[in-house]
């Protein structure tokens, strides 16, 4: 009998048992269960950390571009009255209305920032060691397109230029650089055109190009190795050459196109598109503007009264190789050199392998 007793509560506790872990494993898993449960808020805490941290991230950002003057290319989301200053540059001085300058160069950063703040937005070179960039502002993208030119003083129709070159440039490479060109200047609003005409300097052993102040310009040089084909030495080369590594420089350099000079004739004198300026307007008439009458290239930035919007010689010097092309299988420099045409707004025509002049010369853009 005793024995009969124990078997049965044996049997009992099993089952009871075997109740609480049906409990117990229920309550465990599933939707509801404890380690589903653990699992969930787990997971929030680590989002919740996540968000936290991005938040913090955003208002550094925000400080950094907006509340101490800090404009460290470091941090890329750097802006100056809502214009980028893109990874790899500091903002030097300079308004959107008159021209932000920028620096490959820490050293320049805010060099002329205390200047701008009292009202002088027209920034000198001297002082400044860095390559040096100005943005030109494109508020609306409609206004983004190639207009007439003026020569002589006489309006010069467009006809028998265009770009990009489609199929045939760099075999179809020209015209996807274009796209990419013209949608950043779109969605930011602008580009940066180099303050000067591209100088040459010689490092370790090396040809560069810079855009500094007072430096011999790279002249005598063409525009590429025949009519679709960039090579290796030419003008379309050396600019994509100056800004290679991206890991650095946030932007992408390229020989400045026919719409981004235009853009530039525009912003100085808005009635370039509508193709009613004044006779003595700086991109009709830049005799007294420019250098047309020293007989002689002179070197980058050499006279004050040659900048306009903080962008040195757009008149005169050298004439400036674009990626524009005539209908007459030539490429098109702009701008006028030391002995004419005296317009900052005028194309000329030229073959693209012709070099060995002192005229031609180039300018750098860059796009965001």
């Amino acid at each position: 009998m005793l024995s009969g007793i124990t078997l049965i509560a044996l049997v009992v506790t099993i089952v009871v048992l075997l109740i609480l872990s049906a409990v117990a494993i229920g309550l465990s898993v599933g939707d509801n269960g404890i380690i589903t449960s653990a699992r969930n808020a787990t997971d929030k805490w680590e989002q919740g950390a996540a968000n936290e941290q991005d938040e913090l991230m955003q208002i550094a950002n925000f400080i950094n571009s907006n509340g101490n003057g800090n404009n460290s290319s470091e941090n890329e989301d750097v802006k100056v009255e809502g214009v980028t200053i893109p990874k790899g540059f500091y903002y030097v001085g300079g308004t959107k209305a008159d021209g932000i300058v920028i620096s490959d160069a820490k050293a320049d950063e805010n060099k002329y920032k205390e200047q701008t703040d009292e009202g002088n937005s027209q920034i000198p070179g001297d002082g400044l060691v860095g390559n040096q960039f100005v943005w030109v502002p494109v508020e609306n993208a409609q206004d983004f397109i190639r207009y007439p030119s003026y020569i002589y003083g006489e309006l010069q129709s467009i006809d028998n230029y265009y770009e990009p070159v489609t199929v045939m440039g760099y075999q179809g490479e020209e015209e996807e650089e274009y796209n990419l060109m013209k949608q950043s200047v779109e969605r930011n609003k602008g580009f940066y055109v180099a303050r000067y005409e591209a100088g040459k300097e010689i490092i370790d052993d090396r040809e560069v190009v810079v855009s500094k102040k007072n430096v011999d310009v790279w002249n005598n040089i063409y525009w590429g190795d025949g009519y679709y084909e960039k090579g290796t030495k030419g003008a379309v080369a050396k600019a994509q050459g100056m800004y290679t590594d991206k890991t650095k420089y946030a932007v992408t350099s390229t020989l400045i196109y026919g719409i981004q000079w235009d853009a530039i004739m525009a912003w100085i004198d808005p009635n370039y598109k509508t193709s009613n300026c004044s006779n003595d307007s700086y991109v009709v008439t830049s005799s007294n503007k420019g250098n047309y009458n020293m007989a002689k290239v002179i070197k980058t930035g050499t006279n004050d009264e040659y900048r306009i919007k903080n962008i040195y010689d757009l008149a005169g010097n050298v004439l400036e190789w674009t990626m524009e092309m005539s209908t007459a299988d030539e490429r098109v420099p702009r701008g006028g050199n030391y002995y004419g045409p005296e317009s900052a707004s005028s194309r000329y025509v030229q073959t693209p392998w012709r070099d060995g002049e002192d005229t031609l010369g180039f300018r750098v853009a860059l796009y965001i």
